[in-house]
This record gives C-alpha cells, sequence and structure tokens, in this order.
C-alpha cells in the first residue's frame, strides 16, 4: 500500500505513547512518498495539464477522452479539490475525483484575521488531508486552540500527543508544523518550553488542593452518614420518599407502582400487578405507550348516569388521535352518553385507533334522547375518508325508546371502519353506512364481525341502513339478530346513489319483516350465503324504485335457509321486479313458505339446484299464489330444482312448481326440475 504524508510524519512514539519529540521519517519512505506525488504529476502533465478553479465548471466541460486526468483547485469547498478521471466518451459521461492534489506540504499564513485562540488560517494551494501544513503564528495563544483554513470549518489544534495547548504555548511569530487526523489538527513541532513548565506547576498544585478537598469531603460524608437512618433491606423493595417529603419509606413494587399511576392519571389509582389486572402482560405499556382508559379520566362518570362521559371520550379519542396512541380501553358498566361522539382520523394513511370495552353486554353506552346519533364516524368536510377506527366489545343500548332520526353508528366519509363483537339492544337503527351522502362512494370497506342485534319493536328504517358506498361485509359468529316481525334487517333506500358490493355470510335470523330490501337505485354486487333466515314477509326484496335508472345487478343468493311457518311470517322468498339483471338463486331450501318461493315479474333471474319443500299456500288469499316459481317476460333459467306438494291440506292450494306469466318468450328456459305431487300441470303458461 503507498505511504501516505501522515505515515510518513507520523508522532514520535515512546513505549507506545505518543510523545512531543519529533519523529525523524526514514530517507527510503520520504522517497517513496515524493515518488508517488512525481507518478501522479508526471501523469497530470502529461495529459495536457488541465486544470479548473472549481468542480462545477470541470463538471460542465465533458468534450474529454476517457481516463483524461484533470485538477481542481481553488474551489470554495475544499473537499472538491483533487484529482479527477474521466469516465465514458468525449462529449458524455462524468468526472470522478480518484486522489488528493500531489502537494507534500501547503504554507499557511496567519494575517491575524482571527483572534489568539481562534486562528484564521489562508493559503494559495488548498489543503487537503493527506498533506503537511507549515503555518506562523501571528500572535500567543490565552487558552485552548482552533485552527480554521481558508475559511473552512474550524477544528481544535492539539499536542502531537492530543492534549490541549498551554497558554502562551504559541508565541507570535512562531513557525508551526501540524497535520488533519480528521477530528483535530495535530501539532508535529513543540510548543513552548516556559508554558508547558507553568502547566506542570498548576497541574502539581491543582493536585495537591484535591487531596486536601477530599479528605475534607471524607470526613463531611462520614459525619452525614452517621446520621441517617434508612429501612432496612428486603427483597423486590424500592425507597421511596413519603408525602409529607420527611422520609424515605421501603414499598413493594405494587405499591410503587400505584405511586406512579395516580402520579400519570392525575388521580388516585388502585392499579397494580395482581391476576385482577386487565392485559396484565402489558400493563405497563397499556398505561404509558399506545392505550388510554377511559375510566382513568378526571371527569368520567359511569353507572349509566348522565353527566359528562360523552365529552370526556370525545376529548379522550381528540387526545389519543394527536399523540399517536392506538387503542381506548372501555370500563365494564353502563355508559350514557350526553351527546353525540364524533370519531374522525381523516388522512392516507392515518394511526388506527381501536375502541374496546369488556364485551358485549358488559360495557354498554346508554342513548339519552330518541334522535340521538351516538356515534358519528367521518366526516364530509375532510379532504380524505376517515379510515382504521375499529369498534370492538360493546353494547349500543336504547335507554330513551329510539325514533326513526336516531342512530347506534353513522358513517359518513369512512373507510376501512370495521366493528367486532358489537350488539345494539333496542335500536331501530344501528348502523348507517353513508346515508344521505353527497357524492357516489360515500363510506367503503366496512366489517361487521360477531355482531348482532335485538329489535323487539316496529320501525320505520332498518336496523342497517345502505345509502352511498360499498363492500360491505357482515360475517364471524353472530351474538343474535333477533325481531318480532316489524322490522327490516338491511335496506338500501337511496334513490340517488347505488350501493356496491355487499357480503353476507353464514349469518342467523329470526323474524324480520324483510332480511334485505333493495329498495333504492339498486345493489350491484351482492352475495348472501349460508346460514338461516326464519319467518319474514318478503325474506329478499330486490325491487329499484327509480325503473329509468336503477338497476339491481349481480346477486347471489345461495346455500340458505328459508323457512316459514304458516300464520307466523314466511311469505315471498325472493321478490323482484323491475331492472333486474344476473341474479342468482341457487342450493336454497325454501321450508313452510305459505306464497311463492320466487316472483321475479320481469325476469332477470337463473333458478338452480333449489329445494322448495312443505310449502302451505293460501289459496286464492296469497298476493302471488299458486306457484312455487312464478316468472315474468324476461331471461330466466330454472335448472335441476325440487319441489314437494304435500297431498293434503296445508299446501294442497298450490297448483304449480312453475307459472310463466305473459306472452312467450324465447329467452326463458326450464330443464331438469322434479315437481313432485304436482301431476300433469307442474309448469303452467309458455316459455
Amino acid at each position: 500500500m503507498p505511504l501516505t504524508a501522515r505515515q510518513v510524519y507520523r508522532d514520535y512514539i515512546t513505549d507506545g505513547i505518543p510523545s512531543s519529540g519529533n519523529h525523524k521519517p526514514a530517507k527510503a519512505d520520504v522517497r517513496t512518498l515524493l515518488t508517488g506525488y512525481e507518478a501522479v504529476i508526471t501523469a497530470f502533465t502529461s495529459n495536457g495539464g488541465l486544470v479548473y478553479t472549481s468542480r462545477a465548471v470541470l463538471f460542465a466541460d465533458l468534450a474529454h477522452a476517457p481516463n483524461s486526468s484533470a485538477w481542481v483547485i481553488g474551489d470554495a469547498t475544499a473537499a472538491y479539490n483533487g484529482v479527477y478521471m474521466k469516465a465514458g466518451a468525449s462529449g458524455s459521461g462524468s468526472w470522478t475525483r480518484v486522489a488528493d492534489l500531489p502537494y507534500s506540504f501547503v504554507q499557511l499564513t496567519d494575517a491575524g484575521a482571527g483572534t489568539a485562540n481562534a486562528i484564521q488560517l489562508t493559503s494559495t494551494i488548498p489543503t487537503s488531508q493527506s498533506v503537511l501544513r507549515v503555518a506562523n503564528v501571528f500572535e500567543a495563544n490565552a487558552g485552548n486552540v482552533t485552527v480554521s483554513e481558508n475559511g473552512g470549518p474550524a477544528k481544535s489544534l492539539l499536542t502531537s500527543s492530543g492534549g490541549q495547548i498551554a497558554a502562551a504555548g504559541l508565541t507570535a511569530g512562531m513557525m508551526i508544523v501540524y497535520v488533519d487526523d480528521g477530528a483535530a489538527f495535530r501539532l508535529l513541532s513543540d510548543q513552548a518550553s516556559a508554558a508547558i513548565q507553568a502547566a506542570a506547576a498548576a497541574s502539581a498544585s491543582a493536585a495537591a488542593g484535591s487531596a486536601s478537598a477530599a479528605s475534607a469531603s471524607a470526613a463531611a460524608a462520614a459525619a452525614s452518614a452517621a446520621g441517617v437512618s434508612l429501612p432496612a433491606v428486603a427483597a423486590n423493595r424500592m425507597l421511596v420518599d413519603n408525602a409529607a417529603g420527611t422520609t424515605r419509606e421501603s414499598k413493594t413494587l405494587s405499591e410503587t407502582m400505584t405511586i406512579l399511576a395516580g402520579a400519570v392519571s392525575g388521580r388516585t389509582s388502585t392499579f397494580s400487578l395482581d391476576n385482577s389486572t386487565l392485559y396484565k402482560a402489558r400493563s405497563l405499556k397499556d398505561r404509558w405507550l399506545d392505550s388510554y382508559r377511559l375510566n382513568e379520566e378526571l371527569n368520567f362518570t359511569g353507572g349509566g348516569a348522565t353527566a359528562t362521559d360523552a365529552a370526556v371520550l370525545q376529548a379522550l379519542f381528540n387526545r389519543a388521535k394527536a399523540a399517536g396512541r392506538g387503542e381506548i380501553i372501555l370500563p365494564r358498566g353502563d355508559i350514557a352518553l350526553e351527546a353525540t361522539c364524533l370519531l374522525k382520523n381523516p388522512g392516507a394513511t392515518p394511526n388506527k385507533i381501536r375502541v374496546v370495552g369488556q364485551g358485549a353486554g358488559a360495557t354498554r353506552f346508554l342513548n339519552t334522547s330518541a334522535a340521538q346519533v351516538m356515534f358519528w364516524l367521518g366526516d364530509d368536510a375532510d379532504a380524505d375518508y376517515t379510515r382504521g377506527i375499529a369498534c370492538e366489545g360493546f353494547s349500543l343500548a336504547a335507554a330513551v325508546a329510539q325514533n326513526d332520526s336516531g342512530s347506534g353508528f353513522f358513517l359518513r366519509h369512512t373507510s376501512d371502519l370495521s366493528f367486532k363483537d358489537i350488539f345494539t339492544d333496542g335500536l331501530r337503527n344501528g348502523w348507517s353506512f353513508g346515508v344521505g351522502g353527497p357524492a357516489v362512494n360515500n363510506s367503503v370497506y366496512s366489517h361487521l364481525s360477531n355482531c348482532g342485534g335485538n329489535s323487539p319493536g316496529t320501525s320505520g328504517v332498518a336496523l342497517i341502513r345502505l345509502g352511498s358506498g360499498g363492500i360491505l361485509t357482515i360475517d364471524g359468529g353472530a351474538h343474535r339478530w333477533n325481531a318480532n316481525g316489524g322490522h327490516i334487517f338491511m335496506e338500501h333506500d337511496n334513490t340517488s346513489w347505488n350501493w356496491d358490493g355487499l357480503y353476507v355470510y353464514d349469518q342467523f335470523f329470526e323474524h324480520f319483516q324483510k332480511y334485505l330490501a333493495s329498495t333504492g337505485k339498486g345493489i350491484v354486487n351482492a352475495e348472501w350465503t349460508g346460514g338461516q333466515v326464519d319467518r319474514a314477509d318478503i325474506f329478499f326484496q330486490i325491487e329499484a324504485s327509480v325503473p329509468a335508472s336503477g338497476s339491481n345487478r349481480d346477486w347471489n343468493i345461495h346455500d340458505v335457509k328459508l323457512l316459514g311457518f304458516s300464520g307466523q311470517g314466511g311469505a315471498i322468498g325472493v321478490l323482484a321486479s323491475g331492472t333486474v339483471e344476473s341474479v342468482r338463486i341457487a342450493h336454497n331450501t325454501f321450508h313452510g313458505l305459505h306464497d311463492a318461493c320466487i316472483y321475479a315479474s320481469t325476469g332477470g333471474v337463473f333458478i338452480e339446484g333449489n329445494e322448495m319443500v312443505q310449502c302451505a299456500d293460501l289459496g286464492a288469499s296469497a298476493p302471488l299464489g299458486g306457484a312455487l316459481i312464478r316468472l315474468g317476460q324476461g331471461r330466466s333459467r330454472v335448472l335441476g330444482n325440487f319441489g314437494y306438494r304435500p297431498g293434503g291440506a296445508p299446501g294442497s292450494a298450490y297448483r304449480y312448481g312453475i307459472q310463466w306469466d305473459g306472452a312467450t318468450y324465447s329467452e326463458r328456459s326450464a330443464a331438469n326440475n322434479v315437481w313432485y305431487n304436482f301431476g300433469a300441470s307442474a309448469e303452467t303458461g309458455t316459455m
């Protein structure tokens, strides 16, 4: 490896320790160093001697052959000065710095521009870390010294062993030799001997004074310790100042944590690390890192009392959002909301916030007025969606009977919101998604998992309302979805915007008036599969109220049990009219209905592999009576279905398996259907 100037002119070493003496470089090392410089200079001059006053000027000149060399000398940024090599053909490519300028030493001048302790040096040749420096000293120093070269950053000037220069170690007119070690400048020449002697004498005096002071301090410490009385040492305990600040007491870790918890929350706390602590293994993190607890807020009341708990929860949510915390933990018991809580967190990548209770029924929010919206999520006024809020493990209950304006969760301008283990008890409207939204796709990507509801009364609005938006998924093991015949479970009634994307999986229902009604502009892309729907006036109603522009398209109702009992609901299975496109009704069981299992007055349906048994038609009194499947003129296919008519009442009034309405229509077809006990008139009308 080539030798550098720093190696050749290195410090003088005595017994492995740098000293202030002079190291005598070997002539062979000096010859090697200078030979390297000569080689660079020869290569440079043989190339035509390109010299530039700044790197910017060099970079602007690419009209040179590959491997051409050039010098940059005089750039205001010292690190840009050096030897550069050209890469790429003439007129293109780039210049790369390959070496420092080949100067073995640089002479600098102290003209007195700085101060005695902050020397400013200038040179006609730029310096680099590899050169030896020679400079004069304008005036004697009075303490620690820094040096700045050619307006560059100041570095400490140290002795060769790395110590600070003593006062008057540099004298006026003195010549110094030094190098750059990267972090500081190091002298190779000595500082003035008189200053060294004075510094040594001062150090000796200071040492003597320190010894005397140490002796006095030891005596004082012994006297002080004699008057100290501390509690006895015990395992897993800490010393804590008492409340009066007069003594220290021994506390267990649990007692200490209780004191700290009170200091953090601002109120007396019974927090401890015992087996009853929520999230015992994460108790410290819950408290100080990413969680807040609602019941630790100073003004929280709880117990269902009408006070200020909505305001307390609102303030806590806002604080969690601002602080970047991800969780609000709710206590057990009832929490009355005197006002609407607005939960919004707009942004493309917001801080996700989880509001979690102790379980549905264990933590309950109560409304306090009939028209109250309990939780409003999102805001149309925001530029971006509210995203990433999760509600989990609590109930909403109607302490005051709701009217049709009241709501549990009202979502506007939201995306990626989730609800898990949520139960609505006695609410007319539990969830509203984009209802009244001003534009298409107002509320998108929502998820209900393991949720449920109990709707004992009659209602003019559905338990779940769909407005403008799409992609709602309902799945998981529901607590229960219960009603008494006077309530629609889910309805899209927005006549301005359709709903795009509805997915309901394996849910179980009891006696709703309707389970899914599309009476607005229409639902596009819907799948309802698995589970059971028990008793209804109309199980699935597919009837857009705006025939000119509305459409229900690409539905798939499959593998569902539709159960009805005479006199207890269970009339029509699937009722469709208007613009209906590609609705598939497949592999379902229709059992005990007392009107048509499927009636599509305008067609648009594909009916395959369904089982229709023990249906007890009411005869002439049935609104659509007479057939298990009744189809109007429109594209329809009926394939591989099975229908059974009991031999006697109830059920004998059913006359047909399929009733084709109107004149012959070329896009209606039927095949491989079995209508047991219907005789020769199993199908009527013309296809």
